[in-house]
Protein backbone atom coordinates (compact mmCIF):
# COMPACT_ATOMS: atom_id res chain seq x y z
CA UNK A 1 0.00 0.00 0.00
CA UNK A 2 0.90 3.87 -0.32
CA UNK A 3 2.53 5.90 2.48
CA UNK A 4 -0.34 7.55 2.95
CA UNK A 5 -2.67 5.23 3.09
CA UNK A 6 -4.67 5.91 0.01
CA UNK A 7 -4.70 2.37 -1.04
CA UNK A 8 -6.49 1.64 2.72
CA UNK A 9 -8.66 3.66 2.26
CA UNK A 10 -9.54 2.34 -1.18
CA UNK A 11 -9.87 -1.24 -0.19
CA UNK A 12 -12.06 -0.42 3.18
CA UNK A 13 -14.47 1.35 0.99
CA UNK A 14 -14.52 -1.47 -1.40
CA UNK A 15 -15.04 -4.10 1.45
CA UNK A 16 -17.44 -1.93 3.02
CA UNK A 17 -19.74 -2.27 -0.22
CA UNK A 18 -19.47 -5.66 -0.83
CA UNK A 19 -20.36 -6.17 2.93
CA UNK A 20 -23.82 -5.53 1.57
CA UNK A 21 -23.82 -8.76 -0.32
CA UNK A 22 -21.75 -10.97 1.31
CA UNK A 23 -21.25 -9.77 5.59
CA UNK A 24 -18.17 -11.72 5.74
CA UNK A 25 -16.38 -8.92 3.95
CA UNK A 26 -17.24 -6.65 6.78
CA UNK A 27 -14.41 -8.52 8.68
CA UNK A 28 -11.74 -7.05 5.55
CA UNK A 29 -13.91 -3.40 6.08
CA UNK A 30 -13.18 -3.64 9.91
CA UNK A 31 -9.51 -5.01 9.37
CA UNK A 32 -8.09 -2.25 6.91
CA UNK A 33 -10.26 0.26 8.59
CA UNK A 34 -7.78 -0.55 11.51
CA UNK A 35 -5.02 0.06 9.59
CA UNK A 36 -6.16 3.21 7.80
CA UNK A 37 -6.09 4.70 11.66
CA UNK A 38 -2.23 4.33 11.60
CA UNK A 39 -2.53 6.99 9.00
CA UNK A 40 -5.74 9.21 9.42
CA UNK A 41 -7.10 8.84 12.79
CA UNK A 42 -10.27 10.96 12.40
CA UNK A 43 -10.70 9.64 9.29
CA UNK A 44 -10.09 5.89 10.28
CA UNK A 45 -12.19 6.37 13.40
CA UNK A 46 -15.18 7.20 10.97
CA UNK A 47 -14.38 4.79 8.54
CA UNK A 48 -14.16 1.94 11.44
CA UNK A 49 -17.88 3.06 12.56
CA UNK A 50 -18.93 2.71 9.42
CA UNK A 51 -17.62 -0.82 8.76
CA UNK A 52 -19.11 -1.98 11.85
CA UNK A 53 -22.47 -0.57 11.55
CA UNK A 54 -23.07 -1.35 7.77
CA UNK A 55 -21.31 -5.18 9.08
CA UNK A 56 -24.17 -5.42 11.87
CA UNK A 57 -27.04 -4.00 9.87
CA UNK A 58 -26.25 -6.32 7.19
CA UNK A 59 -25.84 -9.11 8.85
CA UNK A 60 -29.32 -8.66 10.99
CA UNK A 61 -30.84 -8.57 7.73
CA UNK A 62 -28.89 -12.00 6.60
CA UNK A 63 -30.50 -13.30 9.63
CA UNK A 64 -33.92 -12.40 9.06
CA UNK A 65 -33.64 -13.44 5.69
CA UNK A 66 -32.24 -17.28 6.72
CA UNK A 67 -34.87 -17.15 9.27
CA UNK A 68 -38.00 -16.42 7.07
CA UNK A 69 -38.75 -13.08 8.92
CA UNK A 70 -38.10 -10.81 6.31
Amino acid sequence: MENNGKGLKTCTWIFIILSVITPLFAIGSIICSIKYKKYDQAKGANLLKISIIVGVVIFILNLFTLLGLG
